[in-house]
């Protein structure tokens, strides 16, 4: 995903993974009388214990919003056996608006507020009680809640953070700093509102990270991620996760300028959380939907991981077919699929491109690639991938000038790579 490994490429493009879109999205719509709009940050976890995956969504109540008389927003819940279907149990104890048995699982701190929420495993699995933690945007700032079962939940004895962040607040534990970050909206101007001419209009969404390592007390937010010349004015959402160890982030861009406040997801990259790397050519790495699909308007990031399920990466998203400028808008919950790993990708084009990688410790007998290698039907032979071991240069002789391969590792030795594999075993 980025040059932490790469020495030189030549004739090589970075481009973005390409994913492919369920054919029966939406997977989640407004169905249910308690419902109003729902799909915003959808949490799905694949849980052990239930051996089901288990989603969290955002429902939210535009008559709520402005009378006061209940929650604006609150948290609905589902489940799946395979990641596509989902069901919508009524609980136990989950009455809600004059209903009940619903799968309304939280409405916040006072049952007043429960919005932008996260959902993932305590990595502090010593009280069952708490084997799920829930961050959300409350009445009075960042909050927090345990469950046992991600059903039934209890909040904090106090809120995360006193901050007020209109933003898929989320927290991340970093065990080699022994900390948690936690990822918020910028908090100078952090929506432009009242600084600029364009009153009201969003223009200062950016992305800004505070840290702490009891959950308790917290650093000032900085700033770390802000659209450039390249992109438009506003990012919307982020999620950032780490996979390999390495910070990975799903964020996503709106076209306000010359738009009705439409959204894409893009891709960015880190070896610290902090500083931050994005793809080349912006191109998107879920992109809208054509006109008439559910997602035309609206792609924006969930709050979970890529959900791994077999050969794939299952990405999970928030879709309308209009953009958030819409009130009454129809809103739900997509899924696409992204082959393992396959975020960023580097591609030859009709002429043979070349990579090489800085030196490392090989640990075991095998180099496995990632790769996709599918010439065309009448190909030439020197189509596909093929790999050679350079020796390190020897700089007391004038053949250094020359790449010289390690005897029965040269590209002539390697047998030729024509596959689409996520673990092919060079030879």
């Amino acid at each position: 995903v980025d040059d932490y490994l790469i020495e030189d490429r030549w004739k090589l493009k970075r481009e973005v993974g390409r994913v492919n879109k369920f054919m029966r999205n939406p997977v989640i719509v407004q169905d249910k009388p308690w419902e109003d709009a729902v799909g915003g940050y959808p949490s799905v976890l694949y849980d052990d214990k239930s051996g089901k995956h288990l989603m969290w969504y955002q429902c939210f109540n535009l008559s709520n919003y402005f009378s006061k008389e209940g929650p604006s927003h609150y948290v609905g819940h589902a489940e799946s056996e395979d990641g596509f279907n989902w069901t919508k149990p009524r609980l136990e104890g989950a009455s809600f608006g004059g209903h009940e048995r619903t799968n309304v699982v939280s409405s916040g701190r006072g049952g007043t507020r429960a919005a932008g929420m996260q959902v993932f495993l305590n990595p502090d699995q010593s009280d069952p009680e708490k084997r799920f933690v829930m961050v959300y945007i409350g009445s009075s700032g960042i909050d927090m809640s345990y469950s046992p079962d991600g059903r039934r939940w209890a909040d904090a004895a106090k809120p995360l953070f006193n901050y007020h962040s209109d933003f898929s607040n989320h927290l991340l534990w970093v065990p080699e700093r022994e900390v948690w970050y936690l990822y918020v909206r910028s908090p100078i101007r952090p929506n432009g509102m009242g600084s600029l001419p364009e009153g009201l209009r969003h223009t200062g969404r950016r992305l800004a990270v505070s840290t702490s390592p009891d959950l308790d007390n917290w650093s000032l937010p900085r700033t770390i991620l802000y659209p450039d010349e390249l992109d438009q004015p506003d990012y919307d959402n982020f999620y950032i996760f780490r996979r390999h160890g390495v910070f990975l982030a799903l964020y996503s861009e709106m076209f306000q300028e010359h738009d009705r406040s439409e959204t894409v997801i893009h891709f960015a990259s880190s070896r610290d959380g902090v500083r931050w790397q994005r793809t080349w050519d912006r191109e998107p790495l879920v992109p809208r939907g054509e006109k008439g699909a559910f997602d035309h308007g609206l792609v924006e990031p969930g709050t979970s991981p890529p959900l791994e399920v077999g050969p794939n990466l299952l990405i999970y998203y928030y879709a309308s077919p209009v953009g958030q400028y819409y009130w009454f808008r129809e809103t739900g919950v997509e899924v696409c699929r992204l082959r393992k790993d396959r975020f960023i990708g580097h591609h030859a084009g009709k002429d043979t491109g070349y990579l090489l990688t800085r030196q490392f410790i090989l640990e075991g007998n095998r180099l496995v690639l990632n790769c996709r290698a599918l010439p065309y039907p009448y190909h030439k032979d020197s189509d596909g991938i093929r790999v050679s071991i350079i020796q390190a240069p020897d700089f007391k002789s004038r053949e250094t000038r020359w790449e010289t391969a390690v005897p029965g590792f040269s590209l002539e030795d390697c047998d030729r790579i024509v596959t689409d594999s996520l673990t092919h075993t060079v030879s």
